[in-house]
């Protein structure tokens, strides 16, 4: 077992928010209050939740512009501004629907420039604007992408690796992601009424962000505390929840117990309520399971609509919100059931069922006997006061099969107790090459081969032994070189990684995403025609994560980190952490790019591609190559490795991470922040730089980065090493 150390509270000292009710705290709270529906028409057949938007705001740059604006406001808010605070000791951190923001996709020339377009050039902005020199780090694993920014950020500040860390979450929309959704008939006309009605969602607009700190600076006045946060997946489907919702079920739970407070204390529920008919049905399945006394539960998204990757940080604002002014959230949607009470079997609306109900554990009662004990819904109307409101959860769920649950407090409690975490071991590797498939094959074929050539490309028939044939037409290139590496790295990692599923954690990092489906969704937007069902999904890089888990029965924490170039080994930090944390025994890490033919001819349109081989460290080199490929690391607590006879790869010692202030696709010349982070890496591993013979380096034939880094790499008496530019 590992050693435990006691930690302070996490405070949120800020907030600043705008979605469809308004485009400040107070705003959109007094939207909250009087129950207003922020839905307005999209087009002749849907209400969607339109983000306010402040001047200058509605140029190409939007989502960028509305990020700083709003990270901004709330830092100023924070006061931290004017303290003492080291900007190397302040992170960013961001959830968003993937590439999802117009000005991710639509708002450049052409293809060539939209494929290298990334979602953390937000969160490098905000930095940037603000001086911040911590990592960046943007989840993007759909609709609980800003909820595990938000546990993510909290464990930064647990752990002591940032004293601050301004965390949100953001999403715009356009029309190829309405059109997505119109695919799937999950939109309903009326505007959605989650728990109710549950004919379909209503999209929404929205950007959030606030503050987290230790508790107790001098001349804080905390809105309220982040006490816990879980995550876990249902191997179960791609893009429906498990009907019974039992590991949303687990999550909860996991959340409760992580914040030292059990299910009696909860006052208000902040669902993830979509208003789709198999979400709602699952969530009440899981909120019956886990609640005897059952509290008041509302669906924030009847009034701002879905904002998708900004749900979870902006349900997260109100629900701590709701604690600070100790108001139970009403709701406008009408009072009348339909679909989802008649499911119920008795003709109630399944929010007004009995008032009792069994403890259950994760494996629920049949269907009758969970769905009535249902939490006791809201009725339709005006807020209303809860003075005794202490403590509050907001769920959220997304596709790929991924949950998250964040229990808030009100005050914040005493220190508490968290493992200080073992020895992290490597068990297995696969890999996806245009060279060779597979740990050793791709080792071999390393110690022989030339430099790497341009167009290289993965053949399929490497892969399609490793994907059932059902399977092959639902993966696009991303995700067949994903859930191959998945597969490649648990045969390497040999028999017994599935011990229990609930403590199987996969982290999935990716720079550019599935490249390939977001050009073709964008061609068939320009010729005006819809995406199909079988398509859109994989726009979602969550649902490649979920194809790994289901292929894997990994039921742990998931999660996908999109930071450029440098998601690879930020995941790889992360996944440590997790196991150092308690949180799983294996975790996954998977890290994959396509080299697709839209994303090659960007990089080309910008002089970046090599016209023969990659020459790293060559100043005379004419540019890099792409290269597909999928990486899959096992990694693994030592206490569950000895359990099962692992053979052993390797150790992570300790990993840090540091951010330029240079701003989206700067290079920092000098090196200096490069060489920081090595030396905090070394220093939180317990060596030296003279302790480090052997420097892998990252640079692959451009001038311009390849000379920032050798910059950095002679502050380390290490010999450099480099393999990208051969593969």
């Amino acid at each position: 077992m590992t050693a435990a150390s006691s930690v302070p509270a996490v405070a949120v000292s800020a907030v600043h928010l705008a979605c469809s009710l308004g485009d400040t705290p107070d705003a959109v709270w007094a939207g909250i209050e009087g129950t207003v529906r922020g839905l307005t028409p999209h087009g002749p057949r849907h209400l969607y939740g339109q983000l306010a938007r402040p001047d200058g705001a509605e140029k190409p740059d939007a989502a960028l512009r509305l990020a700083v604006h709003h990270a901004g406001a709330a830092w100023a808010a924070s006061g931290l501004a004017r303290s003492a605070l080291a900007p190397d000791r302040i992170a960013v951190v961001l959830g968003t629907t993937d590439w999802g923001a117009p000005d991710f996709r639509h708002h450049l020339a052409d293809h060539r420039d939209r494929a290298l377009v990334r979602p953390h050039t937000a969160a490098d902005a905000v930095a940037d604007t603000l001086g911040l020199t911590e990592p960046r780090e943007v989840f993007v694993n759909g609709c609980v992408a800003s909820a595990c920014a938000l546990g993510h950020a909290a464990d930064l500040v647990r752990t002591g690796r940032a004293d601050a860390v301004l965390v949100g979450g953001l999403n715009l929309l356009d029309d190829s992601v309405h059109a997505a959704f119109d695919s799937w008939r999950a939109l309903d006309r009326a505007g959605c009424s989650p728990y109710r009605r549950s004919a379909g969602t209503s999209l929404g607009e929205g950007v959030v962000f606030l503050v987290l700190e230790p508790a107790g600076r001098a001349g804080m006045n905390p809105l309220g505390c982040l006490l816990g946060h879980a995550l876990t997946g249902d191997a179960h489907h791609i893009t429906a929840p498990h009907p019974d919702g039992e590991e949303l079920a687990r999550a909860i739970r996991a959340a409760l117990a992580d914040a030292g407070i059990g299910p009696e204390l909860i006052g208000y529920v902040n669902g993830h309520g979509t208003g789709t008919r198999a979400n709602d049905i699952a969530e009440l399945r899981a909120l019956a399971s886990v609640f005897n006394v059952r509290p008041p539960v509302s669906s924030t998204k009847s009034q701002t609509g879905h904002t998708l990757g900004a749900s979870g940080a902006l349900e997260a604002a109100v629900t701590v919100l709701a604690l600070r002014h100790h108001t139970l959230p009403g709701d406008p949607a009408p009072a009348l059931g339909g679909l989802l009470a008649s499911a119920v079997g008795d003709g109630r609306d399944i929010a007004d069922g009995p008032a009792r109900s069994a403890p259950g554990s994760a494996r629920l009662a049949p269907r009758s006997a969970r769905l009535a004990p249902g939490p006791a819904r809201l009725a339709p109307g005006p807020a209303r006061p809860a003075p005794g409101l202490e403590y509050a959860l907001s769920t959220s769920v997304g596709f790929g099969g991924q949950n998250a649950a964040l229990v808030f407090g009100a005050v914040a409690p005493g220190g508490r107790a968290y493992p200080d975490g073992g020895e992290v071991l490597i068990t297995g590797a696969g890999v996806v090459h245009p060279w060779a498939t597979g740990r050793a094959a791709f080792l071999a074929a390393l110690r022989t081969a030339g430099p790497a050539i341009p167009e290289a490309e993965v053949a399929d028939a490497e892969l399609a032994p490793y994907i059932p044939a059902a399977d092959w037409p639902r993966l696009d290139p991303f995700g067949r070189l994903v859930t191959v590496a998945a597969r490649l790295a648990e045969a390497d990692a040999g028999p017994g990684t599935r011990f229990d599923p609930a403590r199987i954690g996969l982290v999935l990092a990716t720079a550019s995403g599935p490249v390939s489906t977001h050009h073709a969704m964008a061609e068939l937007h320009t010729q005006g025609l819809a995406p199909s069902p079988l398509l859109a999904p994989n726009a979602v890089a969550g649902v490649h994560a979920g194809h790994a888990a289901v292929a894997l029965n990994a039921r742990g924490p998931t999660v996908v980190l999109s930071a450029g170039d440098a998601s690879g080994l930020l995941a790889l930090g992360q996944a440590a952490d997790l196991v150092r944390a308690g949180r799983a025994d294996v975790v996954y890490v998977i890290a994959a790019d396509e080299a697709a033919p839209a994303l090659r001819a960007g990089f080309a349109h910008h002089g970046l591609l090599a016209k023969e081989a990659g020459r790293p460290y060559d100043m005379d080199a004419d540019g890099g190559v792409l290269t597909p490929a999928g990486v899959a690391l096992v990694l693994e607590s030592a206490e569950h490795a000895d359990r099962r006879g692992a053979r052993v790869l390797g150790r992570i010692l300790g990993h840090a991470g540091a951010g330029a202030p240079v701003g989206p696709g700067g290079v920092e010349e000098s090196g200096a922040t490069l060489a920081r982070c090595l030396a905090d890496a070394a220093r939180r591993s317990g060596i030296t730089p003279d302790d480090l013979p052997h420097l892998y380096g990252t640079s692959w034939g451009h001038p311009a980065t390849d000379v920032a880094e050798a910059r950095a790499l002679t502050h380390f008496p290490g010999w450099p090493a480099n393999i990208c530019g051969a593969t």
